[in-house]
């Protein structure tokens, strides 16, 4: 039997909370809008435009509530829309027009038996004064080819590729108060040779959890999600369930990303004055998927605070610490559970370890921040900070223990005034072992996958985003990086090296403790070009053509060039970049 303790102080506090709180009127509110790149992308992009970020939607914990959404966008100033943003905005407006307060908002020109499609953005609804429900089919499917040769040889081969996806979305309200989503699908898919391998060495696939072996080379996997929301009083909002979260502006996050899978969650959110408070407390599983199962000790706690500020109308600063709580008890055979104390949500970790003697917590603190240089022109970032020695950063001798990571990008809107045409610029560093602790149980992990940035530690990366829209439906996305990042390798006793790149190592295992520097190890360079075109074809009914190219050259192995292309029919579902 899986060991439950974390879940069980997850709902504890939730019940707790409740109680607290019992006598305020529960407050009614929507679903989230689910994570989605194309998506996110087109919100950013408004408030982009506009120059000054809206007071009640502090846009770096993702996702967005949709009753905070549609007044953000209400709020904007049309009259500078271009043809494309036009269609644009009244495609988001569209998609939640429940928190509208127009009740004609997304209806549909034609309706099938005056039942389905009565919204452009609904399968299926019923909406009443005390319920109300969303329906929606989920199909992705695609079909490629991919050609891998290798540099230094001369040789190249293929593979077939595709994605089999089918499920169901559903959202909705109860009683004007309670909001629920629910999502589940299942996945038959032959994913290019870097996604196989990625799995091979992490053995768990990018924002997903347990994965079956389909055939010779392809993975079978079911994925659900759900969550319930509502407010306790109009300044707290809660969320729980069993989802992702992203924080941050940039296409990455070295802070919390969705590129591991879903958890069980707990999240509440004060937001007063200029002033945006999130708590997270989740449960997650220190081991990959093939490593837990039958088995009491992969569970682990996950604790997450932000304080987030909005200085003037053009800035925000966001101060955040977390803590990976896994300490193995080898007596008893199975995880510590996090401390009581630890689920306050107004509290300092590294304080509450100190003064309870639990040492057996992954801690980090560090910044996130925006900045509105000029109306279409931001500046984001985050700081990481895990472990820091002002002496031995004087010493200047590659110490191992000097773990941080940064962040810093651009996003520029209407690049040189022309309309609908976008670049986003992002660099990305973190040190050896910014992510590792003493074991798997305290590491930045979840299901054996990093819960920041897909490549670990250990890495430069530079990412270039090019997003073009000539016509409303027609969107061309340019995808660009140069990455360098170290890999370990197998000596020749038969062990394997620990470079500080894979976070699920022990940092004990290190190979020195000074002379650390990025790249070190199996030193590799990549290259990444990614085309896309997507096409909407009815509200959330996309058809994509894709061109990915991408080369590794590593010091020590055989350098090699992939060469991808794909076509891919999807409805209500994001599209799978796997852009890592």
């Amino acid at each position: 039997m899986k060991n439950t303790y974390p879940s069980a102080k997850i709902l504890s506090f939730l019940a707790f909370f409740m109680l607290f709180f019992q006598g305020y009127k529960v407050i009614g509110q929507r679903a989230s809008v689910p994570l989605n790149d194309d998506y996110y992308y087109l919100i950013q992009r408004f408030e982009g435009l506009s120059g000054k970020q809206n007071p009640q939607l502090h846009t770096t914990v993702l996702p967005y509530r949709r009753d905070l959404l549609v007044p953000f966008l209400q709020s904007l100033d049309q009259r500078a829309f271009s043809r494309v943003d036009q269609f644009n905005y009244q495609y988001l407006l569209n998609d939640s027009w429940e928190a509208s307060s127009d009740s004609t908002t997304g209806n549909s020109q034609k309706t099938i038996w005056n039942t389905f499609f009565k919204k452009q953005s609904d399968f299926l609804m019923v909406n009443t004064p005390r319920f109300d429900v969303h329906v929606n089919p989920v199909i992705y499917f695609a079909g490629g080819v991919e050609r891998k040769g290798q540099v230094a040889e001369g040789g190249s081969n293929s593979q077939t590729l595709f994605q089999n996806t089918r499920g169901v979305e559903v959202r909705g309200q109860i009683g004007q108060k309670v909001g629920f989503y629910s999502f589940l699908g299942t996945t038959q898919a032959v994913f290019p040779s870097y996604v196989q391998n990625q799995f091979g060495k992490y053995r768990s696939l990018p924002g997903e959890g347990y994965v079956k072996d389909f055939k010779e080379n392809g993975f079978d996997y079911f994925t659900s999600r759900g969550y319930f929301t509502f407010d306790f009083i109009p300044e707290i909002n809660v969320r729980a369930g069993y989802d992702q979260v992203k924080v941050g502006e940039g296409l990455r996050s070295m802070i919390l990303s969705n590129n591991a899978n879903s958890y069980l969650f707990a999240q509440l959110t004060t937001q007063v004055w200029k002033l945006q408070y999130t708590s997270i407390y989740a449960q997650m599983a220190a081991l990959p998927s093939d490593q837990y199962l039958g088995s009491e000790t992969y569970s682990k706690g996950f604790g997450f605070h932000r304080l987030g500020l909005n200085i003037g109308k053009k800035a925000n600063i966001g101060l955040f610490e977390t803590v990976n709580f896994g300490g193995y008890d080898s007596l008893a055979h199975r995880p510590l559970p996090m401390p009581l104390t630890f689920y306050n949500p107004i509290i300092f970790f590294r304080g509450m370890e100190l003064e309870s003697g639990s040492y057996f917590g992954k801690m980090q603190i560090g910044l996130d921040w925006k900045w509105y240089l000029t109306p279409g022109l931001k500046w984001y970032g985050q700081f990481v900070l895990d472990e820091f020695n002002l002496n031995m950063l004087k010493e200047n001798d590659g110490w191992w223990a000097m773990k941080f990571a940064v962040q810093s990008g651009l996003a520029w809107y209407n690049v040189g005034g022309v309309n609908n045409l976008d670049l986003q610029i992002e660099g990305n560093l973190a040190r050896p072992y910014t992510y590792n602790h003493k074991s798997p149980y305290s590491a930045m992990t979840h299901y054996g996958a990093s819960l920041a940035h897909p490549l670990g530690s250990n890495f430069y990366e530079l990412l270039a985003v090019v997003r073009a829209q000539p016509f409303p439906r027609l969107s061309l996305v340019f995808q660009g990086q140069y990455a360098i990042y170290g890999q370990d390798y197998l000596k020749e006793d038969g062990t394997e090296t620990n470079f500080g790149s894979d976070p699920m190592k022990d940092y004990d295992t290190r190979e020195s403790d000074t002379g650390n520097y990025i790249g070190q190890g199996n030193t590799t360079r990549q290259l990444m070009a990614d085309m896309r075109a997507s096409y909407q074809l009815k509200h959330n009914l996309f058809i994509d053509g894709r061109l990915l190219m991408r080369q590794v050259q590593p010091e020590m192995t055989t350098a090699y060039t992939d060469i991808t292309t794909t076509m891919s029919l999807r409805w209500n579902i994001g599209y799978r970049s796997d852009f890592y």
